[in-house]
């Protein structure tokens, strides 16, 4: 872009390739490299302090041919790597498989509660506190100046708090989920190669 009086930001952005630079407003200093992607913009995703003192510097970003990239400011490298490592470039590794589908007897959650579960018919009859068996009543105490002595409670050993029914692990649940993944090409490559290995060692061990 040649005409700098017509470059916009916000809703109605100018489209760039590479945004590079130093962000130094309020409690953001940091240097911006941002690239575009098929019309995305994709932020690097390590931040790069800027400088702020009152000095001026240079900031200068390179991209390799080889998609490596560097990050200068005042000639010190202060950034450096693979490019598909710092941004969001390339295709993910694995992909959902769409030829899988959710099924229709399918528990989301990891446990349930035991349906052969029962709450005890006296469950709700014991008390949280009970009056303390040990307690007795003081030799001074005068029930016309200090009223009816009454036993100090403690907690109830057999108090188990509110029923809840035991839970059972699920059979359906899945840690990860349950849309399945796609290997990549390249992956499946090397586990057929490695499973090529496996074989030949083991006909070298123990023959046809």
């Amino acid at each position: 872009m040649t005409d700098q009086k017509a470059f916009q930001g916000g809703e109605s952005e100018t489209k760039y390739n590479i945004m590079f630079g130093p962000d130094i407003c309020g409690y953001t200093k940091k240097v911006h490299f941002i690239l575009n992607k098929k019309g995305s913009n994709q932020l690097i995703n390590q931040e790069i302090p800027a400088e702020s003192d009152e000095f001026t510097h240079v900031y200068t970003g390179v991209l390799n041919s080889d998609n490596t990239f560097k990050v200068y400011v005042d000639g010190v490298e202060k950034k450096s790597g693979s490019i598909p490592d710092f941004w969001n470039v390339l295709p993910p590794k694995k992909i959902n498989d769409p030829s899988q589908s959710k099924p229709a007897d399918w528990v989301d959650e990891r446990m349930i509660n035991d349906p052969n579960d029962v709450k005890p018919d006296d469950w709700d009859s014991i008390p949280s506190e009970i009056v303390d068996p040990d307690a007795q009543k003081p030799e001074d105490w005068d029930e016309d100046l200090d009223g009816e002595w009454e036993a100090p409670k403690i907690a109830n050993p057999e108090y188990k708090g509110p029923w809840s029914p035991k839970k059972l692990k699920t059979l359906h649940t899945r840690d990860l989920g349950f849309i399945l993944k796609l290997i990549t090409p390249n992956m499946l490559m090397i586990l057929n190669f490695m499973l090529l290995i496996a074989s030949s060692i083991l006909v070298l061990m123990y023959g046809k």
